[in-house]
Formats: C-alpha cells, sequence, structure tokens
C-alpha cells in the first residue's frame, strides 16, 4: 500500500523537524500530508488508516498507536529517527549543513 503512495509523492524535499510530543509528531505528519496535497480521504486510500484515526493523530490525541503512527510517517516517505537525547541538534545542523552543500553544488 505505502509503496504505491510513495511513488506519487512530491519531488520536493520534506523539511527536518524535532518532535518531542505526541502533538508534535501528529502536526508534522498533517505539515507533510498538506504540503503533499493530500486530503484525509486520499491518505486512507493510500495507507488503509482511517481517517478518524489520522485526524486523532494528527491533532496530538495519545491514544494513536506507534505502529498505526510509524505507518502514517512512512506512507508519506518520512523517516523517524530516535537519537541519544542531546543529539538531535548535533544532526539536525549536520543534515542543515549537507542540505546546503547540495542545493550548491
Amino acid at each position: 500500500m505505502a509503496e504505491k503512495f510513495m511513488k506519487r509523492q512530491n519531488s520536493d524535499i520534506a523539511p527536518t523537524y524535532r518532535v518531542a510530543t505526541p502533538a508534535e509528531f501528529g502536526q508534522r505528519i498533517r505539515a507533510e500530508r498538506q504540503r503533499q496535497d493530500l486530503t484525509l480521504d486520499a491518505f486512507y486510500a493510500a495507507t488503509g488508516l482511517t481517517t478518524r484515526f489520522v485526524s486523532e493523530f494528527e491533532r496530538g490525541k495519545p491514544n494513536a498507536s506507534i505502529g498505526r503512527a510509524l505507518l502514517a510517517a512512512q506512507a508519506l516517505g518520512l523517516e523517524v529517527l530516535m537519537l541519544p537525547r542531546g543529539e538531535a541538534k548535533r544532526a539536525l545542523a549536520a543534515l542543515a549543513a549537507d542540505n546546503d552543500h547540495k542545493s550548491k553544488s
């Protein structure tokens, strides 16, 4: 299901964010879904996740299961990284530097 969806993705690179709460995770998923011009119904059709689940997840409702949340992220072509506390800033700075280098090439 997700493979078909990912082939239709917008080719622009999604922004990188640090996420610390379920609400922030959901907000970033919503932002990426909207960036790709996908309705809840289109997202449901591609992933099998119900529109109710996606809506609650995007609003940060804490009962969203991590497995379904990860499926939502993966379907949008996003990866969730787990880093030791305090390493996120260093990793984000390295990604920003790499993206800056690529855009100048």
